[in-house]
């Protein structure tokens, strides 16, 4: 096992917090490819990459031990992770125009702010005008000054009330999920034994290191090959969007015009194919069970969506009600809602014989145990205290008792979950079908939350568990599993907790610089800004118009329930059973519509080779599909740095949208 050394994790925690505060000025100010971005972002690679291979050069040149072992290399490149995650789309982005809305757009005409406005706490919000409105609209001459003129101008005193408000909220999630992770983290890493697919190239990087044996594994050959497949498309293809005259290869495929808009393939009707290098290597390196659930499931729910119009349920988006998820559009796709809490459920039975002994144990047992980083007695009772106080939080602030209960155990429940769908399966995008608060709404009804509780779960599920495509969660998972090679795991904890900290206040002060220099309507948040709009929008109809408990909502919920119970069965009893309860809960989400393809190509590739193979064949050709990951990643970062200079941004991965 490698030691954790301080000044190691003192580099981490800094580029983490450099990572941070980067984001916002590269995609929101300069428009640059956007260096984050899911749970395999480009920035950090790319830059983790070079500090292996750097490393390795200067240790053998020097023949001494490496600077960073292979676990400080990984805890770097998970803390850069953490960072450009909390510095954007996992907190920031949409952080500053969530707590200023109804005071920005009093003036606007919009209903909904007379409408919320006497259940929003006024501690939550910046209620001075004087001081919201130059935030989205820039200082005078703000785009002249320098950062430090604006930094001196920024009312800091203002903002000090509702920041560390805030501030504390928010880590008092983040706390709560680390003691949830490690509370499970013994048991899906030593019991349960759960591959990590986006930990793999990574992984491979640090053994190399660690076994001096950097120079060989850079120049297998079939790394090589890998490599060069997606350097030569992106190469191309850059110098296409840059030359016109070039032509492209298609990435793309539209599929869905070969397909009706009516009768049983329907649901195909809006099909693409995308072709993403670093997504087929990830695919490849998944167990091949969850691979294939996950390609299959998508085409099952495509195909059930016609399946429904020829029996004649073509239910209407209308009949839905109003709804906060992402991709929440049709009946059908409320059956997640009730596979997510089956899935949940089953998660509890596989730990039962390890929840019961970390419960027996007490607080006095201190063993720290393989993918732990704290003693899993600490972290049952802080996961435990953390939702409390969540609930308090809730009910303080005007939330109905039972909102009050029910809203926190669901949030945490649903991150749980997504947390084990996206690192088991290699996801490095995902995106929520339905939000948090829909699932119970639809299935009880408006009431259940009373009406403040309705404007306060907007506005918490917003900040922290609707956009999960950079939440902190599965990063958590992935360090537990990180954490199990080494010694130094509460070194590791406390340097986590430092980092999460530093990291929450440097995302508040780039977003406000950046906001008070060029202002916020001048970023590139319209994606945010409409969402947000439309959050407070919805929550105050359902204010204005309670709503009963949705029929079709609830009927789907339980046939998804349902059949999630027969899936998990089957998995658990039968150990020919091809498919994996995790592809169910994917199968009507955005991200799905990126990936799918992706996951054909690589489960189809992973089955050829060991069919036909054997492993011996497999771990030769395995090295291909990383050179995929690692080529898609090195392009990624080279045409990033062009933008920087040509103005032209080439999108070596597909945006998801929000």
């Amino acid at each position: 096992m490698n030691t954790l050394r301080l000044p190691a994790l003192a580099f981490a925690i800094l580029l983490g917090i450099l990572m941070c505060a980067a984001g916002p000025f590269n995609t929101a100010w300069l428009g640059g490819t956007p260096l984050g971005g899911g749970h395999f972002p480009l920035a950090p690679f790319f830059i983790s990459f070079f500090l292996f291979i750097g490393t390795a050069i200067i240790a053998t040149s020097t023949n001494t031990k490496p600077i960073l072992n292979g676990t400080e290399q990984l805890v770097t490149w998970l803390f850069m992770v953490i960072g450009i995650g909390i510095g954007y789309s996992g907190l920031a982005e949409s952080f500053f125009l969530n707590i200023t809305a109804p005071v920005y757009y009093q003036t606007g005409g919009y209903g909904w702010v007379k409408t919320l406005t006497p259940y929003l706490p006024d501690s939550w919000y910046m209620n001075d005008p004087s001081v919201v409105k130059p935030l989205y609209e820039g200082f005078i001459g703000g785009r002249n000054m320098s950062l430090l003129q604006v930094v001196q101008q920024i009312p800091w005193v203002a903002w000090t009330g509702v920041l560390t408000l805030w501030g504390l909220f928010i880590m008092m999630a983040y706390l709560t999920m680390l003691c949830l992770v490690n509370l499970f983290g013994r048991q899906w890493v030593e019991n349960e034994r759960v591959n990590f697919p986006l930990l793999r190239v990574p992984q491979f990087l640090s053994d190399a290191l660690d076994s001096g044996t950097m120079q060989e594994f850079l120049t297998n050959k079939f790394l090589l090959w890998g490599i060069g497949i997606p350097v030569f498309i992106h190469m191309i293809n850059g110098l296409s969007y840059h030359y016109p005259s070039i032509p492209q290869l298609p990435m793309i495929v539209l599929a869905g015009q070969y397909f009706p808009k009516y009768g049983l393939f329907s649901g195909f009707n809006k099909l693409q194919l995308f072709l993403v290098p670093a997504y087929i290597g990830f695919a490849f390196l998944a167990t091949r069970q969850i691979a294939f659930s996950f390609w299959f499931f998508y085409i099952f729910g495509a195909l059930f969506m016609g399946i429904l119009y020829v029996l004649g349920f073509n239910v209407p988006q209308s009949a839905m009600g109003i709804n906060f998820g992402p991709n929440l559009a049709r009946p059908a796709e409320a059956m997640v809602m009730g596979s997510t809490l089956i899935f949940f459920l089953f998660i509890l039975w596989l730990a039962r014989e390890h929840l019961v002994n970390v419960f027996k144990s007490g607080l006095r047992n201190t063993d720290v145990h393989q993918g732990e980083i704290i003693p899993a007695a600490w972290s049952l009772w802080g996961a435990v205290v953390g939702i409390a106080a969540m609930m308090v939080w809730c009910r303080w602030f005007g939330m109905s008792i039972g909102g009050s209960v029910v809203m926190p155990v669901i949030f945490f429940v649903i991150l749980l979950v997504i947390s084990r769908v996206i690192t088991q399966g290699g996801l490095p995008q995902f995106m929520l079908t339905a939000a948090p608060s829909d699932g119970v709404t639809g299935i009880l009804g408006t009431r259940f939350l009373g009406v403040a509780g309705i404007a306060l779960t907007a506005v918490m599920q917003k900040m922290m568990f609707l956009d999960v495509q950079e939440s902190l969660m599965p990063n958590l998972v992935h360090g537990n599993k990180i954490s199990e090679n080494t010694k130094s795991k509460r070194r590791f904890f406390l340097a986590l907790t430092i980092l999460l900290a530093l990291c929450v206040c440097t995302a508040f002060c780039s977003m406000l610089i950046l906001g008070y220099k060029t202002g916020l309507r001048d970023l590139q948040l319209e994606v945010q800004s409409q969402s947000i709009l439309s959050i407070y929008e919805n929550a105050g109809r359902l204010i204005d118009a309670p709503l009963s408990a949705n029929s079709w909502t609830t009927s789907f919920a339980i046939i998804g329930a349902i059949f999630m119970g027969v899936l998990v069965f089957c998995f658990y009893k039968f150990p020919w059973w091809p498919l994996h309860p995790l592809g169910f809960i994917a199968a009507y989400s955005k991200s799905m519509r990126i990936l799918w393809v992706c996951f054909f190509l690589g489960w189809l590739c992973n089955y050829l080779v060991l069919h036909y193979g054997g492993t011996a064949l497999y771990r030769k050709i395995q090295m291909v599909f990383v050179g995929l990951v690692i080529g898609d990643m090195l392009m990624g970062g080279v045409w990033a740095i062009v933008s920087l200079f040509s103005g032209i941004v080439y999108p070596v991965f597909p945006v998801l949208g929000g």
